[in-house]
């Protein structure tokens, strides 16, 4: 490791171990205010919101916006007609740091879209301020946990066409194969550690344990010429070099 780390490694322990700890009191706080902000959405309940955020507060959402306490306010309204929903804060932890306290924990959320079941893992992250007697969260950032997309049912007779090997570049040491194993489709670097492809559509499949999705590209023809991988909002392009028989 290098000594720069150590040294920071090494200061953040002092500084966890000086810091206070957390009393149950406290920590009951933290789990049913958070719990209150969290029952409030769905209604579009700004007030419990209102008492907790400081002024100066800065909330980084699920999508990457960072908002100020005016912004996350406005655009706080109830669920539409034909929507529901609840979410489940579980798994809270607290520390202190220094003059701060840092809460971190686990929303599992359950939405009705007219019948249809949505459920999402977030884990967040928050940071508040004592305020007197009382606390005031000033920093807040929230993530979608990424799970398996559930496979779309499709007409698998046209997967041979989609097997064969794909490269980045003439210049790659690897090419991605796509074969057949046991009626799915799979992919991956090497047979022994390729990954289900989990079909979305028919020339659209989701890797399994990734957040990746890829897309095969036909030509005017209808072959299969290359293979993008949507990597992180940016495609990145393979182009097919070999076809497979199944």
């Amino acid at each position: 490791m290098n000594h720069r780390y150590r040294s920071g490694a090494a200061i953040c322990a002092l500084v966890l171990a000086s810091s206070p700890a957390v009393s149950e009191d406290l920590k009951h706080w933290v789990q049913t205010t958070t719990q209150t902000l969290y029952d409030a959405v769905a209604r579009g309940d700004k007030a419990p919101w209102e008492r907790v955020l400081d002024a100066d507060c800065q909330i980084t959402t699920e999508d990457g916006a960072v908002l100020d306490k005016p912004r996350f306010l406005r655009d706080m309204h109830p669920l539409p007609p034909g929507f529901s929903g609840q979410i489940k804060v579980r798994d809270l932890t607290t520390r202190r740091v220094g003059s701060a306290l840092v809460a971190h924990y686990w929303l599992d959320e359950t939405e009705d879209i007219f019948g249809q079941i949505l459920k999402t893992v977030y884990v967040e992250t928050d940071v508040y301020r004592q305020a007197g007697a009382s606390w005031k969260l000033i920093a807040l950032q929230l993530t979608v946990v990424p799970r398996d997309l559930e496979p779309v049912p499709v007409n698998s007779t046209g997967w041979p066409a989609l097997i064969g090997e794909y490269r980045l570049s003439d210049q790659a040491a690897s090419h991605y194969q796509v074969f057949t194993r046991g009626g799915a489709l799979y992919g991956g670097n090497e047979a022994k550690t390729a990954t289900l492809l989990i079909p979305l559509a028919p020339l659209v499949f989701f890797q399994k344990g990734s957040i990746h999705i890829m897309v095969f590209v036909q030509d005017q023809a209808g072959a299969v010429t290359e293979l993008r991988e949507l990597h992180k909002y940016n495609e990145v392009i393979m182009k097919r070099v070999a076809a497979g028989g199944g």
